[in-house]
This record gives C-alpha cells, structure tokens and sequence, in this order.
C-alpha cells in the first residue's frame, strides 16, 4: 500500500483544484482514501508486490470537453514518467449518462515501467480525470472487468444489494443428474460420476461441485482464481484460459474453459474443465475431469454435461443476471485468418481438384458505435470479398450489426503475452455455442485478435 501511495503522491500534486465529487464508487471490498484533491480507490485483495490504484479527481468550476480533459490526464501522467499510448483513445457513455474516453498505455518512470489507463470523464458542465497505474499488464487485466463495471455504473441509480452468500462450505446448487451418471461424496462434495471398465472401452468422466461464493468484482478475475486454485497445482496446461461465456437456459451466466490435453502429477492426460455458473450476486465453481482415452467415443457426453449445466440453478439469488460481455472491452481492430486444405474426389475416390481455401475476417469496432466489416475467401473456384458498414451493439450475447448480421459472443480475453482476443461464432446470424467438453476445438468459432 505504501508502494501505491508514493506513486500517487507525485500525481495527486499536480492535480486541477478540487470540486464536486465523480460518481465513481468503488466496489465491495475496495479501500477508498482522500488524498488532498483526490481520491485514490485500491482492491483490498492485491497481492503482495503488485499494485493497482484508480485516482479520481474532479476539475473546479465548468469542465473541458473530453479532449481537454483527457490531455490534463497526460500532463498529470507526466509529473512522474512518459507515458506512451499503446491504442488510440476511446470514447463510451456510462449507464448514468457520463460520457467518457480513455487510453491504455505505458508510464516510464526513472526505475519501472508501470501500465497506465487515463481517462476523461464528464456531464454537463462537471467533469474530471481518472488515473488508473498498476506495476503489471496482468495486474490490470485482473481488475479489469471491476474497474469497467465502476465506470458503467458512474452517476446510475443505486440498485439493491445482492442477496448474502450461502453460508461458507456449503452446496446448495440445484440440477438434474444426467441418465446414467451415479451422485456420489468426495470430502463432502457432490460428485456426478460417468464411467465404464469393459475390455475395450475405459474412461471416467467426473463433475465436482463446490461450494456457492459471493460474486466477486470481476467474473473473469473470479474464474481465473477457481483455475489457478483447482487446475494449476494439479495439472500442467498449455493454453491461457479466457473465460470463454455462454447464457445457460436457466438464464444463469457460464464462464468455462478446457484444457484438452492436460497432464496430472502422475504423468497421465486428461481433460481438465471449470464451469462457473454465475446468477443474481452469487457463484458456483463445477470442475470437469475426463480421463481415459476412450471417452471421448462416449457420444452422449456433451449433451449430458450441456444437460446438467442448462438445468443448473443457484437458490436464494435476486433475479439479476450477470452480465457476460461489455461494449468498452469488444472495441477494437480484430482479424482472423485461415486456411483449410482439401482435394475434390469422385464417387470411386479418384482425385478431382483441390478444395483448398483461405479465409480472413475483419472487424474494426470504433469505441463511437461505428464499425466495418471485411470478410474475404481465395480458393480455386475464385475470391470473394465482403465489406459493409454501420453501427454495432452488444445485447447479451449477440454481436448485433446494423446491416443485418447478428454473430454469437463466445469469449473475451487479454493476455499479457498474446494481447487481446475475441472469440464469435462463425457464421452471422447462426446461434452458436462451443462444446462444453472441448471448447477450443477446430471449426466452432472464429478467434480474433486484436491489432
């Protein structure tokens, strides 16, 4: 905590005059401290060694226009460092009618190099800056999804409080055991287990569920704490997961990712999943392990595990649904390219042309609610090339586009390593939804990057 101080000290000094107080309330859990003009708001879970601090400080007398404000944040920024943007600024509205635009970059100071976001906030003739500094792109990632929510609920009513968590330890969650599979306790924790031991057919495929939580400041950061918790001591895996999201039928928020081949301490592979199904204030963490090779043959699998998670229901929750993906995070310039190799064959197998073909998308998605669209194939039977224009939303889990293409939000993520990546169905106007057991298999979805 000292560490955060001292950094916004050399901020806080060269702040605009004090005025009225920016709607910005910080959520549970979070320490709020005035520091002469400013307020300096900071998680109270952050790790040693890292750090992450939001200063808010509003401007005296009538506000500048965004641009203005936002060019004060820069001179704020540089009583301590250069900072150097990493993407141009970004404009958005909260849900209580602030307007506001901000830009991600990095701060150079005389011993490190800190990550930074400053924005410009204003509504009406009131107006402000906020600084946000963490030591760390994977500080600022996990407090993303926190600090986006505090910005979108700026200046909007005050809504009840979610309902008190379940009483620490216990499983209180509601579901249908899939035809076939036998409940049993491990711990003292419900386990749905599917398995069979014939002579040439073996595997075990197993559902953990554990206890109701409280909903966290962000479901990504929540997620990311069940993974590092349940699969990272446990198993060694490749990928970065995300969460991947999806709406279940019960109207509850599913945040999950696989690890398709993931490899125990005892050197065996298998299939490691967190399903976190999220509703009304509270969390259920479900983790998935499928072991043996055979079970992927079991055909049923995937409907039975999509059964038990589309039945699944928290009790004692408000009617809330939790919000699985933000405008401000899907802004950007995305692309993905490929290429699937195939040759044309006759009824008897002979060879009768190559069905190779490349394929690319484009979407640039202006922070303003613009966008164009680029789509483009090369094959041997000709190019195609697509590209439209017009204004872009979110509504739930829908890309929505103005000239009539509708695609499926799957997943969103940053990484320090890789950057930003969205994942979307890969046909506008095609409800789709990723395989619960293996969603990072070929041909579900189209993953983008972000430039």
């Amino acid at each position: 905590m000292r560490l955060v101080l001292a950094f916004c000290a050399a901020v806080v000094l060269s702040c605009p005059a004090h005025a009225a107080d920016i709607p910005l309330t910080a959520p549970k859990g979070w320490k709020s401290e005035k520091q002469a003009k400013a307020t300096i708001l900071t998680p109270g879970d952050v790790a040693d060694g890292r750090f992450y601090a939001v200063m808010v400080t509003p401007t005296e007398g009538k506000a500048g226009s965004l641009d203005e404000l936002l060019d004060d944040a820069r001179k704020m920024a540089a009583e301590i460092g250069t900072f150097k943007a990493a993407m141009e600024p970004r404009q958005s509205k909260s849900d209580g009618g602030w307007d506001y635009k901000f830009v991600l970059g990095t701060l150079e100071t005389k011993d490190r190099a800190l990550v930074a976001q400053l924005m410009s906030v204003k509504k009406g003739d009131e107006g402000g800056v906020v600084v946000v500094l963490s030591e760390s792109a994977e500080t600022m990632t996990h407090y993303a999804d926190a600090f986006a929510a505090m910005v979108r609920a700026m200046g909007a009513p005050a809504q009840a409080p979610p309902p008190a968590p379940a009483e620490a330890g216990v499983v209180d969650l509601q579901y249908t055991v899939p035809e076939g599979w036998a409940p049993t306790k491990i711990n003292g924790f419900p386990l749905l287990v599917k398995e069979k031991n014939e002579e040439w057919t073996k595997f075990r495929i197993s559902l953990l569920i554990l206890p109701t939580e409280a909903l966290g400041a962000s479901i990504r950061g929540q997620f990311m704490g069940y993974w590092n918790s349940l699969v990272t001591p446990n198993y060694a895996t490749r990928i970065a997961p995300i969460p991947l999201m999806v709406r279940l039928k019960t109207g509850h928020a599913c945040a999950f990712d696989a690890e398709w081949d993931a490899k125990g301490k005892n050197g065996n592979v298998a299939t490691v999943a967190i399903y976190m199904i999220a509703h009304g204030g509270k969390v259920v963490p479900v983790m998935g392990i499928y072991t043996g090779t055979d079970w992927t043959l079991d055909k049923t699998a995937e409907a039975e595990i999509g059964q038990f998670l589309d039945t699944a229901r928290i009790p004692g929750t408000s009617d809330e649904k939790v919000s699985l993906f933000s405008a401000a995070d899907l802004a950007g310039d995305w692309s993905e390219s490929g290429t699937e190799h195939a040759n044309y064959v006759t009824r008897s197998g002979a060879y009768a042309g190559d069905a190779t073909i490349s394929t690319a998308a484009y979407f640039k998605l202006a922070s303003d609610g613009s966008y164009t669209r680029t789509l483009m194939a090369v094959g041997a039977a000709g190019n195609i090339r697509e590209k439209d224009a017009g204004t872009w939303s979110v509504d739930d889990d829908l890309l929505v586009l103005s000239k009539g293409a509708r695609y499926s939000l799957l997943g969103y993520g940053a990484d320090p390593k890789v950057g930003r990546f969205m994942v979307i169905g890969k046909y506008s106007n095609q409800k789709a939804r990723l395989k619960f057991t293996n969603p990072r298999g070929i041909l579900q979805a189209l993953w983008l990057k972000a430039k």
